[in-house]
């Protein structure tokens, strides 16, 4: 048995977005207003012979100075759409084509500038103004084409998710490096005292690692008790602008006081250059002389 026939018609999506009553976005081609979008109502289609004619009454707009009796027109499809979806938050970016509210209606434009203070400076080519606008004022440009926004909300919603992705992983990486950064100074090599060390046993063609063996250096202290004595080698610093750092051999000539000595230098020599320079110092600018191996 064959299905009955039906006269019923499937729904097109400009009978379920222009129906009376819906609320659109209204387009004009009035100088002044190119690239602009204002909000409306459908009020009914504005002939049965026509079907893509309709009277619509903008909500901003008025025929009155006091603003009281909106403004009506008669318009085609073409010039109206469904009200473009919006993302309840967005990172606006350098270059983005986007909606600026503007004179009471939603105006095509780009950025062009990201200022210090989070707003955006947008470029209106229609009007060529650049006006800033903080980021509640502004929205993605999209595009109704054939009864589907352009790009979608959710494919844009999915690439914003991919963003904070890439985002908390670069995040990610650098909470690791950081905790790397701190801890690495924290952890050294075990080292084995000399001790162990010698009661290894080391044969013919064995990998070892140099050990460096600091000799016991004796503190200040320890040196104030050693005995300079008349005609011993010294060595002798200097406190001098040029010379900080610098030793120089010399004798001791005697000794002069306590912790002082006349020493002469074997170097050094007076300004007439009669002699070799001769002066007191104290014991902390005195070193005993290295013997040479």
């Amino acid at each position: 048995m064959a299905p009955k026939s039906s006269n019923s018609k499937c729904k097109t999506p400009q009978d379920l977005h222009f129906k009376p009553g819906s609320i659109v976005e209204i387009s004009s081609d009035d100088d002044g207003f190119r690239g602009s979008w204002y909000v409306g109502t459908i009020i009914r289609r504005a002939s049965t012979k026509n079907p893509n004619k309709y009277l619509v009454q903008y909500e901003k707009l008025f025929n009155d100075k006091a603003g009281k009796k909106p403004l009506r027109e008669i318009l085609d499809l073409v010039q109206l759409r469904p009200v473009a979806p919006r993302e309840k938050q967005r990172k606006f970016k350098f270059g983005e084509k986007v909606d600026a509210y503007h004179n009471d209606g939603w105006w095509e434009g780009s950025i062009t500038e990201e200022c210090e203070d989070g707003r955006f400076a947008v470029f209106f080519r229609g009007t060529r103004e650049q006006i800033v606008f903080g980021e509640e004022d502004l929205r993605l440009h999209r595009e109704w084409d054939n009864g589907e926004w352009q790009p979608s909300l959710e494919r844009v919603q999915e690439e914003k998710q991919e963003e904070n992705e890439e985002e908390d992983e670069v995040k990610e990486e650098k909470k690791k490096d950081k905790l790397k950064e701190e801890v690495e100074p924290m952890i050294t090599k075990e080292v084995k005292p000399i001790e162990a060390m010698t009661e290894e046993k080391v044969s013919k063609g064995m990998l070892v690692e140099e050990t460096l063996i600091l000799k016991e250096v004796k503190p200040i202290e320890a040196m104030s008790d050693e005995k300079f004595s008349k005609g011993m080698p010294v060595e002798v610093s200097s406190d001098e602008e040029g010379f900080e750092g610098a030793w120089f051999a010399a004798t001791i000539v005697e000794v002069v006081g306590k912790d002082k000595y006349l020493i002469e230098y074997q170097s050094l020599r007076t300004e007439d250059d009669s002699d070799f320079l001769r002066e007191e110092v104290d014991i902390l600018h005195i070193r005993p002389r290295p013997q040479k191996p």
